[in-house]
């Protein structure tokens, strides 16, 4: 079995998939066998038997913590360095995109890079919104649209309304791998592509103006935060439907 195949083959079990997702959506945090019995209502047999396969697999990496009465130490499972694609036949798109940094390190212009990413992000959104008249005019509906779009891309996104503000959580950053020469760069150009996406799908709430968090992930964060306010400019109305 090639390595494709079998790391395809451990995902396939649904319930395996949706654990190692949870854990995916908090890469800096431990878990136990016991944390993942409860949340699923697993047996834990049946727990560490799934674990166990995403650890054997390469998908999860593992630690021990001693307890306090001197006990056997407790396994701890968090989520690995692997990054796991799949494609048939193979691709090499990030060796692509390793090549596009490096030329435009050497030289290239830093704006047109942003306006290529932030172009890239809009036709994304607008594929998004094939098949609608337009986009979503009600806050739920665009919160929604946010959240499957993000998922798609693989950001496993958390996106909830506060205090009048569309707030967009990314729990992975699908650039991280590319960020290590110039992680500013790499950080901008995913912004710039991300900001093209959500200002075609929330097109229907207004003008759209974005703040970012004080995490990044690119700065060493678990995550990334995008804080997103619409004003009414004639696009549509303010989020006020909430």
């Amino acid at each position: 079995m090639d390595r494709d195949h079998e790391l395809s083959a451990v995902l396939a079990d649904d319930t395996r998939y949706r654990i190692y997702r949870a854990i995916a959506e908090h890469p800096g945090e431990d878990v136990t066998v016991a944390d993942i019995a409860e949340r699923f209502g697993l047996h834990p047999n049946v727990a560490r038997m799934h674990l166990s396969k995403l650890e054997q697999a390469g998908f999860l990496a593992t630690d021990f913590r001693r307890t306090s009465g001197g006990g056997r130490p407790a396994k701890l499972y968090r989520l690995s360095d692997l990054v796991v694609t799949f494609g048939f036949p193979p691709r090499r798109y990030e060796l692509l995109s390793r090549l596009a940094l490096e030329s435009l390190s050497a030289g290239g212009s830093r704006d047109d890079a942003l306006r290529v990413c932030h172009e890239a992000g809009a036709a994304e959104g607008r594929q998004a919104l094939a098949g609608e008249a337009r986009a979503p005019r009600e806050a739920a509906a665009a919160a929604e649209l946010v959240r499957r779009v993000a998922d798609e891309q693989g950001l496993l996104p958390e996106v909830a309304w506060r205090d009048e503000a569309l707030e967009v959580v990314v729990n992975n950053c699908t650039f991280r791998e590319l960020s290590g020469a110039d992680p500013d760069l790499v950080c901008a150009m995913h912004r710039a592509f991300l900001e093209g996406v959500l200002e075609v799908v929330t097109a229907g709430l207004g003008r759209l103006r974005i703040s970012p968090g004080d995490c990044r992930i690119s700065c060493g964060g678990e995550r990334c935060e995008m804080l997103c306010t619409f004003s009414p400019d004639g696009g549509g109305p303010a989020a006020d439907g909430r």
